[in-house]
């Protein structure tokens, strides 16, 4: 059971465990339950009563209405100026087990490359998301959890001689990973988010900004899914150094070539679907288009390249 706010010993049920990281103590006697989190509204009466009632939410997206009788207690935070508590429980946990991501072999090639591998999909407590690409830690939220400022990271794949027919000769580019700045903006209707990116990994010493719309389609207990799509700028460092050919890479059929920068853009699905109480099955595809800049390159093959994950996570 999902405990919130108030003085005496009666919770609130989620069907299937918790499923919010905080609540919100308003004026009014009603509770909401939503994809969002838990908003708990109590009059100041509701908090001095000893009743033992508890309210079940049987399914999302639910609202139930509080009355006098019910009562709501405080499992771990503190209630700051009467209006917000951070609970201990935190949101719902989604851990990856082993995924089968299949992808072209490289960024702009036709190729084909399969990887089992571990992924996460986990949020804790609005302070941290994590998803099959991507990573966050909000260091700053608005009150009304519509915006947040913090730090992310994404990978970026790199590519070897043997990948493709038109790699031959060339130096192999290492995988990197990318972090930086992010602020994320709720609109209701869509969520934003934009990022500025640099190689943690000191692979290609460059940076890149990202400007992503996320709209969630559905989100119920049992599915989830949710199409996004952006655009990726590579400053003159990342774009030459992963579609760039170096005068020591040229060949017959390829002349040096630095693209400078360049603006490449992505769109995809992702979403997860609850097989029981503890085993969920996770998917998603993201599609990527390269730019003029980048298409130019004598590696590229095709501007079409795409990344997809499938998997069994274990709902904790």
């Amino acid at each position: 059971s999902l405990s919130a706010v108030g003085s005496a010993s009666s919770a609130i049920s989620v069907a299937g465990g918790p499923r919010c990281g905080w609540v919100q103590v308003l004026s009014s006697s009603s509770t909401s339950c939503d994809t969002v989190g838990c908003r708990v509204a109590l009059s100041s009466s509701v908090l001095s009563t000893a009743a033992s009632s508890s309210v079940s939410v049987p399914a999302f997206p639910s609202v139930v209405n509080l009355t006098a009788s019910h009562s709501v207690r405080v499992l771990g935070g503190s209630v700051a100026g009467g209006e917000v508590c951070i609970l201990s429980g935190g949101s719902m946990l989604l851990s990856g087990v082993s995924v089968s991501t299949t992808g072209l072999g490289y960024s702009g090639g036709t190729g084909r490359q399969t990887w089992l591998l571990p992924l996460i999909s986990a949020s804790y407590e609005d302070i941290v998301n994590i998803e099959p690409l991507r990573a966050t830690v909000y260091l700053w939220g608005s009150d009304d959890r519509k915006k947040g400022l913090g730090f992310a990271i994404e990978p970026r794949l790199g590519f070897a001689a043997g990948d493709g027919p038109r790699l031959a000769g060339m130096a192999r580019r290492k995988d990197s990973l990318e972090g930086g700045p992010t602020f994320d903006w709720d609109l209701g209707v869509l969520a934003l988010s934009a990022s500025f990116m640099t190689d943690l990994t000191q692979s290609s010493q460059g940076s890149s900004a990202r400007l992503y719309a996320y709209r969630e389609l559905i989100s119920h207990d049992s599915l989830k899914l949710g199409v996004f799509g952006g655009f990726d700028w590579l400053n003159s460092k990342t774009a030459n150094y992963f579609f760039g050919v170096r005068p020591s890479e040229q060949s017959l059929t390829r002349a040096p070539f630095q693209p400078g920068t360049a603006l490449n853009a992505t769109a995809g699905f992702d979403g997860r679907y609850r097989l029981s109480e503890h085993y969920s099955l996770l998917f998603g595809l993201q599609r990527y288009r390269l730019g003029a800049a980048a298409a130019r390159s004598p590696i590229v093959e095709t501007r079409q390249s795409a990344l997809g994950w499938l998997g069994l996570g274990w709902n904790l």
